[in-house]
This record gives C-alpha cells, sequence and structure tokens, in this order.
C-alpha cells in the first residue's frame, strides 16, 4: 500500500538503477545501521525560517546536501558537565534503553555542529552560552576534534565549560532504507541558532555551508551551498537530486511553520517521545522495472 505523499519522496535520478536491481532481489541484504546524530539549526530570514545545510563531497550517504552530523565516537560517551535534561530523561525522550549510547547521541550532535559549523552549545552554567567561537584556539580545537585527537566533553573541561543540552530539541529516529548500502539510525535534534553566534567555515577549507530557507528548498531548484561551479552555468538544483529522504522530510515539517520561533514551540517541551521513523523503498504499482521510485517513511510501533 502507498503511503501518504506528505510521507514520500522520489528515489533521485541517479540512484534509481541501483535501487531497482535491490528491489529485483530474492534475497535482499540489509546491512546493519550504524548510530548516529544530525541537528537542524535554524533562525528566522526574509522567506521564512531558513535551515543551516551542509555540502559533503562525492556520493555520501549523507547526501551532498545535508544537515550537520555524522557518525558516534567513544569519545562521545565521556562525562562532562551537563545542562540541561539529564541521560536518563533523555533516554526517555528517544526511546533507548541504554543510557551511554544515549550520552553519546546527545553529545555527538554538539559535537558535530561545533566540528561542521563553529556553532557551539555550551556555556560556563545553565544561564550561559558561549558567544564566539570564532577565535584562534577554537579553530585549531575544532581541528583536533574532527581529526580524533581529543573528545568534545575533554575539550569542554579544560575551559570549564559544560553542555547546553536544554538547547536542543528532539525530532526523531530515523532509519535509513534497507537498500541503502550504508545505513544510519539518526537521532534527529534541532535548535536555535544561538546569539551572537554565527557559522564559521572550517580554518582550513572553503565554505561550504550556507542558510536556505525551508519553503524555497522544497518547493522548487534553487542555489545550494558548495564550492563555486559545482552546480554547473544554471547553479540551482532540486533539493531531492542531491539529498536524502530524511533531509527532503524535515524541511519538509520546518517549512510548514512561518518563523523559527513557531517551528520549535511545535515540539511542544522537547521532552515527550519523539517519533522513530523507518524508511523503505517502492515501486510504484509494484512494477519495479519502470514504476517511480519512492521512499516512505512510516512509524515504527513501539514493542
Amino acid at each position: 500500500m502507498s503511503a501518504d505523499a506528505a510521507d514520500r519522496v522520489r528515489v533521485p535520478s541517479h540512484e534509481e538503477e541501483l535501487t531497482r536491481q535491490w528491489l529485483a532481489q530474492r534475497h535482499r541484504q540489509v546491512r546493519p545501521a550504524r548510530p548516529a546524530s544530525a541537528v537542524v539549526l535554524v533562525r528566522d530570514g526574509e522567506d521564512g525560517v531558513e535551515v543551516l545545510l551542509r555540502h559533503r563531497a562525492g556520493r555520501t550517504p549523507l547526501g551532498r546536501i545535508g544537515f550537520p552530523g555524522g557518525s558516534l565516537v567513544e569519545a562521545d560517551a565521556h562525562a562532562c558537565p551537563w545542562f540541561g535534561p539529564s541521560p536518563g530523561e533523555w533516554a526517555h525522550t528517544l526511546g533507548l534503553a541504554d543510557r551511554r549510547r544515549v550520552r553519546q547521541h546527545v553529545v555527538a550532535a554538539v559535537r558535530e555542529l561545533f566540528e561542521e559549523c563553529g556553532v557551539l552549545l555550551a556555556g560556563a552554567s545553565d544561564m550561559e552560552v558561549v558567544q564566539d567561537a570564532r577565535g584562534e584556539t577554537w579553530g585549531a580545537r575544532r581541528s583536533s576534534l574532527e581529526h580524533g585527537d581529543a573528545g568534545l566533553p575533554q575539550l569542554l573541561e579544560e575551559r570549564g565549560l559544560g553542555l547546553r543540552t536544554d538547547l536542543l530539541r528532539a525530532l526523531g529516529r530515523w532509519q535509513s532504507a534497507p537498500h541503502s548500502p550504508r545505513r544510519f539510525d539518526t537521532v534527529v535534534f534541532t535548535a536555535a541558532l544561538p546569539p551572537q553566534q554565527e557559522p564559521v567555515p572550517r580554518p582550513e577549507g572553503p565554505d561550504l555551508q550556507g542558510w536556505v530557507p525551508a519553503a524555497r528548498a522544497v518547493a522548487e531548484p534553487m542555489p545550494l551551498p558548495g564550492p563555486d561551479g559545482w552546480l554547473g552555468e544554471v547553479g540551482r538544483i532540486a533539493l531531492a537530486e542531491v539529498s536524502t529522504p530524511l533531509t527532503q522530510l524535515v524541511l519538509r515539517d520546518v517549512a510548514r511553520h512561518r518563523t523559527a520561533a513557531g517551528f520549535l514551540l511545535s515540539l511542544g517541551h522537547g521532552r515527550d517521545p519523539v517519533p522513530h521513523v523507518r524508511l523503505r523503498t517502492e515501486a510504484e504499482r509494484d512494477d519495479v522495472a519502470t514504476g517511480a521510485l519512492h521512499t516512505v517513511a512510516e512509524p515504527v510501533r513501539p514493542e
């Protein structure tokens, strides 16, 4: 049975052939999903709510264009000062019993946002947030995080800072479609851009990030962040061709709201259990050979 159009997206043209081959197999291999975190950073713009999107090189399973995020690492489990909901409260929100993994998901969200975008959700108390993470020392520390020389908990402890987990809201858990060659079990968080902070390019490379109006991104081809010339002479492309279903479906949700505050308030206080979503791919009218291919988001029922 086909899902509602609001819960599905077209498979990008460059993925169609491999997807059809997988669907046609009698014995389909499904790879295990790797735990990951992502952050939807929002702010108000002239055309409604804007979302910070990142460009990634190559045909990455995270999409050429997507939210800041990535896989969990061992150091994300280390203890550090922690302001806001406890790991136990986050475990309830995320529907995960393993509190060590819950800690990793929360820390990874803050770490990836800092590594990739230079935005740091941390402060010396639950009433403070870092005002500027652009200095030379911070830039070097961003690089050390990316290369695995140190973990975020260690960096924060050295500076007398703690995680501001109260600045995060959870949107849901998303499992990649079974046909994906690299699958993720991603906890998606959201946050408002902190006052007096701005995303900053990595010190050693070009700026591959940008604010994109959510409503425009889901409605029409448009310029998207990336290196000069990556979109050719046209200079714009449909988001569906360069992003994952997760990115597209979350942006649809953001686009329903006129302001960033309205979007965040729609999540309530952010501590209720969040949806757990499993993606799957289907062919229109079960015609694997020629039918239109869609990736569908389905809720996972609690056991």
